[in-house]
């Protein structure tokens, strides 16, 4: 067993090596990745403004905003559009024609674009910590000048939300790969991952809504357990100003809960991905 794994796991290495360079050379990668460090570069302006303790709070989640917001554009885009450049361009077949199961062709595709998603996370997030420190240490400063209370940080907890958020983009991008399995065209796979996406966000309010059964007919009440159960909850991911700015203030294990949540997700979508690709003709 372990001899017939190690091929399949060789060929899902190349196939991910071949889909992380296509993707890093496009001009939709670099273009995002700009733009993405020069929305968080433009919370530091704002540092001229005297917000107190609360400028830490306004640079981090401006900044952590941006990262999830255009990470999520390019997990979007960048998923199904290499899955339908294959297709349309035929070299789906070529590769399949191979001794490569349809399992490992996604299993490629989604690894090499989840590691492109990775250096995404890394570069943002490596220069909203040093926009950061370099603030905090300075508000430091000025609290001992003036007999104040010096605000908390944790580099550590910036890069605990990093890691964070690229669970939170694995999750979507198996999402949308799973859409581009079943969907006929580029343009529906996109829109409807995004509208996946936002009730992914949105998935907290099913979840208090279960909490008041009084208030819901049996119909609506089993459909919002049914949404709650389908879709994973976006927003336990987004406690990246509590671990930077306040890290006493995270429960115990919450960090490792949406991890382990993210991770159920992810491999039920890319589960299910792989039964509708084997039935799918390209």
């Amino acid at each position: 067993m372990l001899k017939s794994m190690k091929p399949s796991l060789l060929r899902i290495f190349w196939l991910a090596r071949l889909t992380f360079l296509e993707a890093v050379r496009q001009r939709f990668f670099a273009f995002l990745i700009v733009l993405g460090a020069a929305m968080v570069l433009s919370s530091f302006a704002f540092r001229f403004l005297d917000f107190g303790h609360g400028e830490l709070k306004f640079i981090a989640d401006f900044g952590f905003g941006g990262l999830f917001f255009f990470g999520s554009i390019l997990a979007l885009v960048m998923t199904a559009q290499l899955l339908f450049a294959e297709m349309d361009n035929r070299t789906a077949l070529t590769l399949l024609a191979k001794p490569v199961s349809r399992t490992e062709f996604l299993l490629g595709k989604f690894a090499g674009i989840w590691i492109v998603l990775g250096l995404f996370v890394f570069v943002l997030s490596t220069l909203l910590g040093v926009m950061l420190w370099g603030r905090w240490q300075e508000l430091v400063i000025l609290a001992e000048q003036t007999a104040k209370v010096a605000p908390q940080f944790s580099l550590e907890g910036v890069f605990s939300h990093a890691l964070l958020q690229w669970f939170r983009l694995g999750v979507v991008t198996s999402m949308v790969l799973l859409i581009s399995t079943i969907a006929r065209t580029f343009l529906f796979a996109v829109v409807v991952g995004a509208m996946t996406i936002v009730a992914g966000q949105l998935q907290w309010l099913a979840q208090e809504a279960l909490f008041k059964p009084a208030e819901l007919n049996p119909f609506s009440h089993a459909l919002l357990w049914l949404a709650s159960r389908l879709l994973p909850n976006l927003q336990q991911f987004n406690i990246g100003d509590a671990l930077a700015l306040d890290p006493s203030a995270v429960a115990t294990g919450a960090v490792s809960a949406a991890i382990l949540s993210g991770g159920f997700y992810l491999i039920a979508y890319l589960f299910l991905a792989s039964l509708t690709f084997q039935r799918r003709e390209i």
